[in-house]
């Protein structure tokens, strides 16, 4: 398979995986709301979504020495639509949303570390970009964020559903495809051991700064949508918000490796620590459309500069083949259990302090965050730029 065949599957695979994503991250809460939920409620079933990723990414990283990625993402793929699929008979229940949200989501958390790791040993064998690989997944997050803001327009939440369904079909299709690289490792031969990484304790201290980075969102993934339609704006003016954001992310995605490559990982992470803390200030202030607008630019600092340093320096840290299982390790920690706790903490804040405080409490705890980053960065000799 030639390298401009492999790029494009891996580019393809993105755009239909993020396609799904843009669909249900923006209109998550509200669909939720349709159907009769609180708002803790909300905060529940968001935090339902995070929590899976704690244990499911680790497990499927497991696996995958055994079964090979290939056959984790096809399966991963297949039932989170069929979970999508489940949704549309769950007529309002609460327990019933939250059991197919768990499972459905318990799938989904399978595919997105085991492909960013299949893409990052791609990447260093061709001698090309992550980043690069990985912006269209930004872009095909703003198709539909936008695409579907103008559905629910039109169309109502009953467009929700499919056009999630729709896309993780075609993500498992291409899914079948992909250049996964040589990642399995029979029962009988010597696998690497995690151990000797897990011992360092700025591993640790990295990561505990990510799960509180990463549980500052928690309040825009569950509440943003209905925050700013609270403030005046349509469904489609909010979709137009989220997919500018993530332009801004496609943005940082093209050029990131030279921003890692020149001012190395420390300096891109601190400033977007910082950045995101004033992201969440400005919301919680709310000064008027115009500003909102250039905050959303911010998000190319709160989650493409943090992504794409994050990736770049557990890619040192698990190199080979623990690269799998540290990408997974990342995942929970951050993804999982970060965006969970934030999801459940924000739930609880919107219901007893409104949105104006918990915006304001997101950004005390990204500047939190910056104080363990700090400390994690500290003395990593992996994670210094790279003039060459």
């Amino acid at each position: 398979m030639g390298i401009e065949r492999e790029g494009g599957l891996l580019a393809a695979f993105y755009f239909v995986y993020f396609c799904a994503l843009g669909a249900f991250m923006p209109y998550w809460g509200p669909w939720l709301h349709a159907q009769g939920q609180t708002p803790l409620a909300i905060g529940i079933l968001t935090a339902a979504v995070q929590f899976s990723k704690i244990l499911a990414p680790n497990l499927w990283g497991w696996l995958s020495h055994f079964w090979g990625s290939r056959r984790i993402v096809m399966l991963g793929t297949l039932l989170t639509a069929a979970g999508f699929l489940a949704l549309e008979f769950s007529a309002g229940h609460f327990l019933v949303i939250l059991l197919i949200t768990l499972a459905f989501s318990f799938f989904w958390a399978a595919t997105l570390p085991l492909v960013d790791a299949a893409t990052m040993d791609w990447a260093q064998r061709r001698s090309a970009a992550y980043g690069r690989i990985r912006l269209w997944g930004s872009l095909g997050f703003i198709a539909l964020s936008l695409g579907m803001g103008v559905f629910i327009s039109n169309w109502g939440m009953r467009a929700f559903l499919p056009g999630i369904l729709v896309f993780l079909v075609l993500a498992w299709w291409v899914s079948r495809h992909l250049p996964y690289g040589i990642q399995t490792h029979p029962s009988h031969q010597l696998r690497p051991r995690m151990s000797p990484v897990l011992r360092d304790a700025g591993l640790w201290f990295f990561l505990l700064a990510g799960l509180l980075e990463q549980a500052s969102h928690g309040v825009y993934y569950a509440f943003y949508s209905i925050y700013a339609e609270a403030h005046g704006l349509s469904s489609s003016s909010v979709g137009m918000l989220w997919s500018f954001a993530v332009l801004c992310e496609v943005a940082f995605f093209w050029w990131g490796d030279r921003f890692i490559r020149r001012f190395g990982v420390p300096l891109v992470f601190t400033v977007a620590f910082f950045l995101t803390a004033l992201r969440w200030g400005v919301i919680a202030w709310w000064p008027g459309l115009l500003w909102i607008v250039l905050v959303q630019s911010l998000h190319a600092a709160s989650y493409a500069a943090f992504h794409l340093a994050a990736v770049h320096w557990v890619s040192e840290r698990f190199p080979g083949a623990l690269r799998a299982r540290g990408m997974a390790l990342y995942a929970s920690m951050v993804y999982g259990l970060g965006g969970g706790l934030g999801a459940l903490a924000a739930g609880w804040s919107w219901a007893q302090w409104g949105g104006q405080l918990t915006f304001a409490g997101a950004g005390l705890v990204a500047l939190l965050a910056s104080v363990f980053l700090i400390k994690g960065l500290r003395g990593s000799p992996t994670l210094e730029k790279k003039t060459s």
